[in-house]
């Protein structure tokens, strides 16, 4: 166990690996309620004074910030590529938006203008979006997309994992009625959230983007969607599909270590040749 000496109240443990799991409280004022944020720091950070690129990892449906940073294929990536991963906790069914109609789930808010600057002020972080990712599974990668082209001064790098990119089919579907109200009364709520209206605006050479899924994924279409739009738009961003066995209905969740490894290759390429790739990848 590695002691940080941060001036502030942390919890540091172990998790198996060179890495350490680290966790902060930052308050949010426009939620009126303080969230836990969990960082893994690489291996002798507690010792040096060098600067780490940042990739903020949003956690799915049901999920944490937590589980998110104490899952193995997180530390594993922090030891052999050397970066900060921030896992903040978005509520189990935040969808990773400002919601409308309740004051209690405003994440975007809470991300961008609140997290963000309270771990570039207190960590040894890189503030500079060429060295700060996003990226997340299921509604983590609609939250990488969403946040990650509106926010396109914050982050250069978007990783997508079976992201439920499109909200509109999913009105009976993990309370996101609760954050947006009834789709057949806020049509206009389901379409100006969604990554695939979201992503109309973007121009190619703003942000890289990688996309990656199962081909049984119960997400795959909306995901070919917003490829397709990326597309006619020359938008140049890389999309991934892997071949599942057609007796396994989806690979959504078990997918996920497999995906990010990938995803998270592109990302450290980004972030050492300035562009995201899959060739040679460089660790730190």
């Amino acid at each position: 166990m590695k002691n940080l000496a941060l001036g502030m109240a942390l919890l540091a443990t172990c998790v198996g690996w060179g890495a350490t799991l680290t966790n902060l409280v930052v308050h949010s004022a426009k939620m009126e309620k303080d969230v836990p944020v969990t960082l893994v720091l690489p291996e002798g950070y507690a010792e040096g004074t060098a600067r780490y690129p940042s990739i903020w990892v949003l956690h799915g449906a049901g999920g944490s910030g937590a589980k998110k940073a104490g899952e193995k294929i997180i530390g594993q990536m922090v030891d052999k590529y050397g970066f900060i991963a921030v896992c903040p906790d978005g509520g189990v069914t935040s969808w990773w938006l400002d919601s409308p109609i309740d004051p209690k789930f405003q994440y975007e808010t809470f991300v961008a203008q609140e997290a963000l600057p309270a771990v570039d002020a207190k960590f040894r972080t890189i503030p500079d979006r060429t060295k700060r990712a996003i990226m997340g599974g299921s509604m983590g990668g609609h939250g990488a997309c969403y946040l990650g082209i509106r926010h396109k001064d914050l982050f250069g790098v978007i990783g997508n994992i079976y992201g439920g990119v499109d909200l509109v089919p999913w009105s009976g579907n993990w309370d996101i009625a609760r954050r947006l109200g009834p789709r057949d009364q806020f049509p206009e709520r389901w379409e100006e959230h969604s990554v695939l209206n979201v992503a109309k605006t973007l121009k190619n050479g703003e942000v890289d983007l990688i996309s990656v899924l199962g081909t049984e994924d119960f997400f795959l279409g909306c995901n070919r969607q917003l490829h397709e739009l990326l597309s006619n738009n020359g938008v140049a961003h890389t999309y991934i599909e892997v071949r599942a066995p057609s007796t396994i209905k989806s690979v959504h969740g078990k997918f996920y270590a497999q995906g990010a490894e990938i995803a998270l290759r592109f990302i450290q390429n980004y972030f050492v040749d300035g562009y995201g790739h899959l060739g040679d990848v460089d660790a730190r």
